[in-house]
């Protein structure tokens, strides 16, 4: 009899260990994953990246489906964001699908997932975020228009307007410094054209810079020069200069 039951409580051992091996890792356990952002849905694999705005929910689905023979196994899943530091910034000691969540902050993230298949730690998921929190302004021309604008004659410098005329000697020390500000977070590009009001001729300056170099004229004339701003792709009101060379 006593037999019997050490055989007993052996063979209740092994049925035990048997069936605790047959919850395992698996393959292929995780389902297709589906990211919902902004009205717009798509599938989505390991190692994806999002690039979304701060305050700003989204939805992460999906699943894990453990390996297993006879009895029904079900996978317990962790998770953990960190920052582009590395350090663990929300921890789920249970995580569950769907992840509803919303970046406060802007930076990059990483999102990792852990499913866990009879005590076992089976290998992760990671999805990555860029997320931003500025909106990009529209650039658009400045309705104050042209201001700040410096003439340099013999390296004397003098505020000018626009439509202003400027007399100079062949040759002599001549710069320009000013500039055009945008509306937005962009920079105006200028570009220029010199035209000899006596022959017509006309030259094309592209990327302008009024930066204070001096620029002396070689040949006596009397010249317009018109400066072209541009904001993103609009183009603003120009400034026109007069210049008299003996």
């Amino acid at each position: 009899m006593k037999k019997l039951i050490i055989s007993l409580i052996l063979f209740a051992s092994t049925s035990y260990i048997a069936n605790a091996q047959n919850c395992d890792c698996n393959p292929n356990g995780f389902n297709p994953f589906v990211f919902s952002y902004a009205k717009t849905s798509q599938t989505v694999r390991d190692g994806h990246q999002f690039s979304v705005k701060c305050k700003t929910p989204f939805t992460l689905n999906g699943g894990y489906k453990c390996n297993y023979s006879t009895q029904i196994c079900e996978v317990k899943l962790r998770a953990t964001l960190k920052n582009d530091a590395g350090v663990i910034i929300k921890n789920y000691a249970n995580f569950t699908f769907p992840l509803e969540h919303e970046f406060e902050n802007g930076g990059n993230y990483v999102l990792e997932i852990f499913p866990i298949c009879g005590g076992k730690k089976c290998p992760s998921v990671k999805f990555y975020f860029g997320v931003s929190c500025e909106d990009v302004a529209d650039c658009k021309c400045n309705k104050a228009g042209w201001d700040q604008i410096y003439a340099s004659v013999d390296n004397i410098s003098k505020q000018i307007a626009c439509n202003a005329t400027i007399d100079l000697k062949v040759g002599q020390p001549f710069a320009l410094k000013g500039g055009y500000k945008c509306e937005g977070n962009c920079n105006a590009v200028l570009n220029a054209k010199l035209i000899n009001l006596g022959t017509g001729r006309v030259q094309n300056f592209p990327n302008f810079k009024m930066d204070g170099v001096n620029s002396p004229f070689p040949t006596a004339g009397k010249y317009k020069l018109v400066i072209n701003p541009l904001c993103g792709d609009k183009k603003c009101p120009p400034c026109t200069l007069f210049i008299n060379v003996q």
